[in-house]
């Protein structure tokens, strides 16, 4: 029959029998206590009262009503009568056995103590026999002993007797001693010892002089000589042969059961007469005489007195609940004196070099002295600094005279001490606080490592400059747990989950930090404290996590994402504990997916991981692996559990002080692979900028309730829309999109991009932009919003009344809401990147050079796909949008005799009326004449000259890019077919004509516009219109589009305000019927849109793949390329996208073309006609004006000329003559 185990794997007290159901105890051994069969049930608690009892058979026991004496009756309750016997007899320590008798129903007890009157010993083979009491009894003057709690004494054993173990038990031998002793008047005692299968021994004592080796003392298991001393064995491994040593007597060639050496005594103890008179026995009793008081010699004296000193009992803290291991003496008083106590007791403290820190004596009893020997009392709170009462002594009782040894210092470091990786340990135990700062560096370090040498319990110490907001102190802590270490120093803090916030502590600087002593092959001592870490404070369900197995990983090395916790071993010994911890200390962070776990020496190591999976797609599958940095024994991952709300089919999120937004959710196909994602369409981010809100800053939306977000709303008006207008368009379009693919990872990383629809497909159902593919594809969440161009968003009078720049407010206010609520999505508001495109890259771009875009990091990367802050024509002057103000105001009918009158009288006029006129005016102007930012004082607070030499206050990753399809011709699509539509054909010639003169700058300088003409053959194309209006396309394109692009990428990799990588999308043909470009439509996965079903082939479709993992990574990182090594080298992926990096063969770019090549010098001659060439024909025209005004107009024309290197020095010298 199989017995049952406790969780420490010993045998439970109460078993059950499978055969018959009933209950009963084992002992330690596991051997059945036959008279503890029951059919109730029985409980450990039971079964471990039982196990001090054995039940005597009725052959053994006589019954004299005469004689024998019983110490007290009881009358148990009727519930478990026996039980409740047992438990009292177990208390009291007057009852040694006790009898139980049923008269009826009625049950009694009868308890009695160890006397002569109840023992009758019978000389055929020396039986002893217990008599038990039957009525009344009186009280009797035999000899009552005590049950010391020690095994052992120094001398006094006279007269010792052996038994075999055939012949008596241990019970018939122990009556034998109290008989003999009580018998015997110089007997004060006696020893009961049993060997293991052996002898039972019973030795009577006379005038013991010290007891030792008491049950509760602290004792080194793993000492080789431990039971040489107690209990007293000696064990020779050639002979294999055991000596006893009891009360100074040996007991040798004693032969231990096999395997029983270790636990060759089964049972010692220390009987002492209570009333002895050993103090006052008379000589003439002839009892022994060989013990007498010896003198103490000055050598001793001074011996204790250089090693201890006394402690001042005031400083003493008594906490009965305070267990401490300590070891245990009673020094008999005639034979030891108050001061030879004193010095007994202390050079027993010095034999004890590692466990005895405290020595107390105290005179309490009349027969003897106690000595008690303590280890470290001294408990310290967790503050790190050294304040008087940061560590104080706490006994479990009043000490009557306490002496501490005094810390000796060894010349030389014994260990090497190893700086632990962290800067924050919490849950650890501090042995001591020492102040460092009356010592040199060097010096107080060197002390900190010798104590840390001397305390066998110190695992480490910290040396550290605490209380840094006061002036700083430099303090030693000696440790005896190491905790939780966190705030790793392995990834330079690039991305933790755990609090490292610890200003007022310096532990970064050398020496400064927490060091570690080596790790040894056995534990720290067993009489060093126990030190646990807080309990839990919530459960940790195992199987809430997904367990991996190492082969279904990747190992990467290159993984940055992580962060590192290490758990002292002496802090919790158990590994499902750290583990629960670990996992805990995850699931309380969004952004931690998985845990890895590993023993070390010292430490359970848990590593946490953000986001660290890794897909690479193709049009045959999607791959992903989960990297780890590093390998691990266990590997936990969160079920990817989708967000509150999300995950059904109508997705919905609460918006703190609005209201519900219920989106929907839709089933997306790339390649073979499907993904879901949840679309929130049409979220208003600002109050619709109607009536008086025409021409103003957004103001906060204040809908409440729940908002139907499973439809896009109406595009802002542009330049071109034609009326009558469709449902699409409308000036109540300041609403955003949010794309969400289902178990998207925690925080994940946010892509706003800015795009106004020329036409206003939301009429049709249809986003203008989707944003699914990108989402779903790069595990991101993606943000599209609207914002108003032309007059809606720029119109300006130069007057506070209209200041404009309201398009660019907009964007603000949308990032501002997207930082505000992309959590409740699962975004995180510091990984959101800004994007947009054409000349919604010039007004984006100027956010990078903004105060205040910059000081509230409303965003961390850019991507600018088609313009450039350095455009000539990115920010206009007050006087040009003053004169294009009055020249709307005329166009509609408008007064223009005062500012506000024109204002008031525009805001009356419907959007389709200004809309028209603002067309009419752009079909005949060019791009200097457009609406667009001013620097109006509020947001734009200086031209872009001078900002752009500013150093920003964050660094912003930029990726920037141009494509060839791209052109002022282009972009204007609208606006002539606008006109076609009206019947104004003449406007096409005025136009183009514009478009000429914009070349020579907005002053239209006829120097430059001449050699502009020439450069791109403008003059031979006059008569071949197709020609000549793909040469106005090149020189216009180059000038306010392409060469501004590599400018603003030049400028800001030469000043390292960030990653900086750069692209080209050559002509493409195919697809010029649609409105986006091809950079737009690879990035946001247009190929793979069942709208255009049928017109990308396979190998676009796959270009449209690998740039969208392009754009994603750098979403994410700030770098388009994997961060990783594994996915670096993935098949499926292209060449490594090369940083910017400006150099004399030229800058990289990345071609988005079928093989994504590398190049190298884009638009290099034609850029360096505009950025050499002509700034040298203007130096030349401004020669005769002294340097200072050419220096002061050079810098007012940087804006204007898209020169961004002049103004810095950055261009090189040229020569006049310049070839094409």
């Amino acid at each position: 029959m199989g017995l049952q185990c406790d969780q420490d794997g010993q045998y439970r007290a109460s078993q059950r029998d499978g055969g018959s159901g009933k209950a009963f105890c084992v002992d330690g051994e596991g051997r059945r206590l036959l008279w503890s069969e029951t059919e109730a049930p029985l409980m450990d608690t039971q079964c471990l009262v039982m196990q001090k009892f054995e039940k005597v058979p009725e052959s053994k026991v006589l019954f004299n009503a005469d004689i024998a004496v019983v110490v007290r009756s009881k009358v148990p309750g009727s519930e478990s009568p026996l039980m409740q016997c047992l438990a009292d007899c177990a208390l009291d320590e007057a009852c040694s056995f006790l009898a139980v008798s049923t008269v009826g129903s009625e049950v009694s007890c009868d308890f009695y103590a160890w006397t002569s009157d109840n023992i009758a010993c019978m000389t055929s083979g020396q039986v002893h026999e217990s008599t038990l009491k039957g009525q009344e009894f009186t009280t009797t003057s035999q000899k009552s002993f005590q049950k010391t709690g020690f095994q052992n004494t120094l001398s006094g054993m006279y007269r010792p007797v052996v038994f075999s173990a055939s012949g008596a038990n241990l019970t018939e031998v122990h009556l034998f001693c109290l008989l003999e002793c009580d018998r015997d008047s110089c007997c004060d005692g006696f020893i009961l010892a049993q060997v293991q299968g052996g002898p039972i021994i019973c030795g009577l004592l006379s005038s013991p002089d010290v007891l030792l080796c008491n049950v509760g003392d602290w004792r080194d298991r793993s000492d080789a000589q431990t039971n040489t001393t107690c209990p007293g064995v000696t064990y020779d491994q050639g002979s294999r042969r055991v000596t006893l040593r009891l009360g100074g007597q040996e007991f040798k060639s004693l032969t231990p059961p096999e395997g029983a050496q270790d636990t060759f005594i089964s049972f010692q103890q220390v009987y002492l007469w209570k009333d002895s008179d050993m103090g006052s026995r008379s000589e003439s009793m002839g009892c022994r005489r060989d013990m007498e008081p010896r003198p103490t010699s000055p050598t001793e004296t001074d011996l204790t007195t250089d090693l201890f000193s006394p402690v001042d009992l005031n400083q003493v803290i008594v906490n009965g609940n305070q267990s401490l291991p300590s070891q245990q003496h009673w020094l008999f008083k005639h034979l030891f004196s108050p001061q030879q106590a004193n010095l007994w007791c202390l050079s027993r403290c010095v034999q004890e070099p590692s466990f005895c820190r405290l020595a107390e004596i105290t005179d309490s009893a009349p027969l003897y002295f106690t000595c008690i020997l303590y280890s470290e009392a001294q408990v310290c709170d967790d503050v790190l600094e050294s304040t008087p009462k940061g560590c104080r002594l706490i006994l479990p009782h009043s000490p009557g005279a306490l002496f501490r040894k005094k810390v000796v210092l060894k010349d030389r470091v014994k260990n090497f001490y190893t700086r632990l990786p962290f800067q924050k340990l919490t849950g650890i135990s501090i042995r001591s606080k020492v102040p460092m700062s009356d010592k040199s560096m060097s010096n107080g370090f060197f002390e900190c490592e010798r104590l840390c040498d001397l305390d066998p319990c110190c695992t480490g110490f910290g040396f550290l400059n605490v209380s840094q907001l006061k002036g700083g102190e430099v303090t030693c802590l000696t440790l005896n747990s190491l905790g939780l270490q966190t705030c790793s120093e392995e990834n330079g803090g690039t991305w933790r989950i755990l609090d490292c916030g610890s200003p007022d502590t310096e532990v970064r600087t050398y020496p400064f930090g927490w060091y570690q002593k080596p790790v040894a092959q056995n534990d720290a001592p067993s009489f060093c404290p126990l030190v646990v870490l807080p309990s839990l404070t919530e459960k940790v369900a195992l199987d809430a996590w997904q367990s991996l197995a190492l082969s279904s990983v990747v190992v990467d090395p290159s993984i940055r994402n992580f962060d590192v916790a290490h758990i002292s071993t002496t802090a919790t010994r158990n590994f499902s504990a750290a583990r629960d911890l670990c996992l805990l200390e995850c699931s309380r962070h969004q952004a931690c997916l998985v845990t890895t776990l590993q023993t070390r020496p010292g430490a359970v190591r848990c590593v946490f991981y953000a986001d660290t999976q890794s897909c690479t797609h193709s049009l045959q599958s999607q791959n992903c692996q989960l990297l780890l940095r590093e390998e691990a024994t266990y590997i936990y991952r969160k079920p990817n559990l989708p967000l509150p709300g999300f995950g059904t089919s109508a997705p919905s999120v609460t918006i703190a002080t609005h209201g519900q937004l219920l989106g929907r959710s839709l089933a997306i196909q790339v390649g073979t692979s499907w993904k879901q994602v949840d679309q929130f369409l049409g979220v208003p981010y600002a109050s619709p900028p109607l009536a008086e809100s025409r021409f103003r800053a957004p103001e906060p939306s204040n809908w409440m309730g729940s908002w139907d977000a499973s439809k896009p709303r109406a595009s802002c008006w542009q330049p071109g829309t034609r009326t009558p207008t469709s449902p699409g368009v409308n000036e109540d379009c300041l609403y955003l999109n949010v794309f969400v693919p289902q178990n998207v990872a925690p925080n994940a990383s946010v892509l706003v991009f800015f795009h106004n629809t020329v036409e206003g497909r939301g009429s049709e159902g249809r986003l203008a932009i989707d944003g699914s593919f990108l989402a779903a594809v790069g595990n991101l969440i993606v943000v599209t919003a609207g914002y108003r161009v032309g007059i809606f968003g720029f119109l300006s009078s130069g007057s506070s009344e209209v200041s404009g720049n309201w398009g660019l407010l907009d964007q603000v206010t949308a990032l501002t809401w997207v930082h505000t609520h992309i959590r409740v999505f699962g975004g995180d508001p510091r990984r959101v990147a800004l994007a947009a495109d054409r000349s919604g890259a010039d007004v984006a771009s100027i956010h990078l050079l903004t105060t205040r875009s910059a000081n509230s990091r409303l965003f961390r990367r850019a991507v600018l796909m088609g313009g450039s802050a350095l455009s000539p024509a990115a920010v206009i002057r007050q006087e040009r949008a003053q004169q294009q103000a009055a020249a709307l105001a005329e166009e509609v009918g408008c007064s223009t005799s005062s500012i506000q009158e024109m204002v008031s009288c525009l805001r009356q006029k419907p959007a389709n009326v200004l809309n028209d006129a603002q067309t009419k005016l752009l079909a005949v102007s060019g791009p200097f004449q457009y609406w667009g930012p001013v620097v109006d004082g509020q947001y734009l607070r200086e031209a872009l000259a001078r900002a752009l030499q500013r150093f920003p206050r964050a660094k912003i990753d930029l990726l920037i890019g141009s494509s060839q399809d791209d052109g002022l011709i282009n972009r204007a699509k609208a606006v002539k077919q606008f006109e076609e539509s009206q019947g104004r054909t003449s406007s096409k010639t005025a136009f183009y004509q514009a478009l000429q003169n914009s070349l020579g700058g907005e002053e239209a300088d006829a120097g430059v516009l001449a050699a502009a003409t020439w450069y791109y053959s403008l003059e031979h194309s006059a008569d071949d219109y197709a020609s000549f209006s793909r040469a106005l396309e090149n020189a216009t394109r180059d000038y306010f589009i392409t060469c501004p692009v590599i400018d603003m990428a030049s400028h800001w990799a030469r000043r390292a305000w960030g990653n900086v990588f750069m692209y080209h999308a050559p002509k493409s043909y195919g697809h010029s019927s649609l409105e986006l470009l091809a950079d737009v439509q690879y990035a946001f996965g247009l190929p793979f849109h069942p709208a255009y079903e049928g017109q990308f082939t396979l190998e676009e479709k796959s270009l449209s793949l690998k740039i969208m993992q392009y754009f994603s990574n750098f979403i994410r990182s700030g770098n388009p390329n994997y961060s990783h090594e594994f996915s670096r080298k993935a098949p499926e992926f292209a060449a490594p996208w090369p940083d910017f990096v400006p150099r004399a063969g030229g800058e990289n770019y990345k071609e988005f073309s079928a093989l994504l090549p590398n190049q190298q010098g884009l638009k290099k001659t034609d850029c360096s006609f505009w950025s050499k060439y002509i700034r040298s024909l203007k130096m030349s025209a401004d020669e005769a004006k002294d340097e200072l005004s050419a220096g002061s107009e050079e810098e007012g024309q940087l804006a204007d000329s898209g020169l961004g290197e002049d103004l810095l020095g950055l261009a090189e010298p040229a020569s006049k003559s310049y070839s094409k």
